[in-house]
């Protein structure tokens, strides 16, 4: 700024050695543009504007500045006059006079627009130029003052990013990587930051160093004339998990190194799809868009030559399973796969072909086995049985149940009509059990053995309410059975169900003294008239306390002067009439034949029906096995 002030002050003059004469200079424009550029308002208007100042070859412009031997900038760079034609990212500048740049020419004519150089005219942050594509770039020129961290080059064996700049502002980062077989040392950081420090930056970690990476050298070895299409003469092993996971292990002799060549690495990962790996072919596959284990998961390599394939996969298949001992079955399930190159022999483990320890999982008890066949056939088998209680009690337990509240359609009252609609409550009661059965059978089509008792139950629960129908049919009947028929029903039949005799209770009833039998009557009657005698006894004239015989042989009366004879005589004849209506009622509501029948042929329903239920157990489980 003083020098800048000064030599408008004092023009610098400038001698021509050809002509011996001197010339005053003015400063130039560029100078003062990057001075004001500067400056407060202040002594902007103390200046002259930049303006009225001579551009080039007409003016003064001190010397450039250097830093570390390369000409530099003041400010955002707007007096630059060095010879750097490259952009920060390494593209190279194109001349100012092109048809593309001839509109900076025009518009700048004071701004040392010269060759390809990098300039400032329009007061960008840092000088720039223009590339081939026509797009503006940055250039890699260096600050006077301003604080940075000077390029440290790329790391041997390795490269940086960016990769053409010389020196980074405060906040700037550059990225370190190394070259294919080479690896950055432990705990060196990809990336480092230049920050504030010394004498304007410094960076905020040494420059890492890049050292052999034995591990891609030992797979470029191993690899580098490898052909995964060329199998191995190898034996494999097979194992495998229920939770998706396949395990396999073989041998591959071209993968043997010596450890101690190779930094002591005695395994390493590679993809599977870069080596050879066998073949398997899923048997009774149900998925069409199964193709095959997937080989492009990495597998671990071993220095003996001894490969490690883990194999995470999803596989349907078809299952054999009998439902018949729900909700006490088992399924069976074996999942075989094939290899077409190599063998598979039988495990020296003792565990192989033995199912493992059962394992709850949900509602099954889980085992599971591995086993090969024939040397080509590596299988797994999956054993599941069900744990039946949650089904004991949700589904057989209520069906039990309902059987049995059925026999009490067989000891309601007949003459009750909730039988008929109790039994039909049942019987919609099964159905439900039903549906609920076969719908968590795991096979469809089949029906288990509980299910088709249930089926067998309902049936006979249908035919024994027809049964009680026709029970309640002839329980209402009126009149008297063949003595034959009587015979047998109402005296073997029911001594057989435990009711007794029936005929000789029949009999005990017809065999009690009638009171309205004509004996009695008659001796009443002739009470009575001789009651009419004794009180002619009374009239006078008469003895009162005479005895008389009385003219029935059936009736002896005693005459006597009570006033409360006539009273008494009376309450009989009422008491009389009473009794003989009560008898008639009786013998009104006495049971006929076909009421005993009823309730013979009912017990024998009841009879029928648990005999029944009980049979069919045995008889379903025989016939359907």
């Amino acid at each position: 700024m003083m020098e800048f002030i000064s030599t408008v002050i004092f023009p610098r003059c400038r001698v021509s050695e050809k002509y011996l004469q001197s010339r005053q200079l003015s400063p130039c424009r560029s100078w003062c543009e990057e001075v004001l550029d500067k400056a407060d308002d202040g002594i902007k208007a103390l200046l002259p504007p930049c303006d009225s100042f001579p551009t080039r070859p007409t003016c003064w412009n001190p010397e450039p500045a250097t830093r570390g031997n390369e000409v530099c900038y003041h400010g955002i760079g707007i007096n630059y006059r060095g010879t750097l034609s490259t952009t920060t990212s390494g593209s190279n500048c194109v001349k100012w006079s092109t048809a593309q740049s001839g509109y900076y020419t025009t518009e700048y004519p004071w701004a040392n627009l010269v060759n390809n150089y990098c300039r400032n005219p329009t007061g960008l942050q840092r000088p720039f130029c223009l590339t081939e594509d026509g797009s503006q770039e940055e250039c890699d020129v260096i600050p006077c003052t301003a604080a940075g961290c000077w390029d440290r080059g790329p790391p041997n064996y390795g490269k940086r990013i960016p990769s053409d700049r010389r020196f980074y502002f405060v906040g700037d980062k550059v990225a370190y990587m190394c070259n294919d077989g080479y690896t950055l040392e432990s705990g060196a950081p990809r990336e480092v930051r230049c920050i504030e420090g010394g004498d304007g930056g410094v960076w905020e970690y040494d420059k890492p160093i890049c050292s052999v990476n034995y591990e891609y050298r030992l797979q470029d070895d191993l690899l580098g004339i490898y052909r995964e299409s060329l199998s191995p003469k190898t034996v494999i092993e097979f194992g495998g998990f229920v939770e998706q996971i396949v395990d396999m292990t073989w041998s591959d002799i071209r993968l043997k190194w010596v450890a101690k060549y190779y930094d002591g690495i005695e395994t390493f990962s590679v993809p599977g799809s870069k080596i050879w790996t066998p073949e398997f072919t899923l048997k009774r596959n149900a998925d069409t868009g199964y193709h095959g284990l997937q080989n492009n998961v990495p597998v671990n390599v071993s220095s003996d030559g001894r490969v490690e394939w883990n194999v995470e996969t999803l596989t349907t298949t078809v299952c054999d399973a009998d439902p018949f001992f729900f909700p006490a079955d088992t399924m069976l399930c074996h999942i075989c796969f094939v290899v077409h190159i190599g063998t598979v022999p039988a495990y020296e483990d003792n565990n192989c072909g033995k199912f493992s320890v059962p394992k709850t999982e949900g509602e099954w008890y889980r085992s599971d086995m591995i086993f090969t066949k024939n040397d080509r056939e590596a299988c797994f088998a999956l054993q599941l049985s069900r744990i039946p209680l949650f089904h004991l009690a949700t589904t057989v337990g209520p069906c039990i149940i309902l059987v049995v509240l059925m026999t009490i359609t067989f000891i309601m009252p007949m003459d009750k009509g909730d039988r008929i609609s109790f039994g039909v409550t049942i019987q919609l009661s099964m159905v439900v059990s039903l549906v609920f059965v076969t719908d968590v059978l795991p096979v469809k089509g089949a029906l288990p053995f509980f299910a088709t008792l249930i089926i067998v139950w309902m049936g006979l629960m249908g035919i024994f309410l027809f049964f009680t129908i026709a029970v309640i049919i002839i329980h209402g009947k009126d009149g008297s059975l063949p003595p034959s028929a009587k015979k047998f029903f109402l005296c073997y039949l029911s001594k057989m169900l435990l009711l007794g005799d029936l005929t000789k209770e029949q009999s005990t009833g017809d065999g009690e003294t009638d009171p309205t039998n004509p004996t009695a009557i008659e001796l009443t009657n002739a009470a009575f008239r001789d009651d009419d005698m004794a009180f002619e006894g009374e009239r006078p004239g008469n003895d009162p306390g005479k005895i008389r015989q009385l003219s029935s042989p059936h009736a002896i009366l005693v005459t006597t002067s009570s006033p409360g004879i006539r009273e008494l005589i009376s309450s009989v004849k009422a008491v009389k009439n009473e009794v003989g209506e009560l008898i008639k009622a009786v013998k009104d509501e006495e049971e006929s034949d076909y009421t005993l029948l009823a309730k013979v042929l009912d017990r024998l329903c009841l009879v029928l029906y648990i005999v029944s239920i009980v049979a069919s157990i045995p008889l379903i489980m025989f016939l359907s096995k």
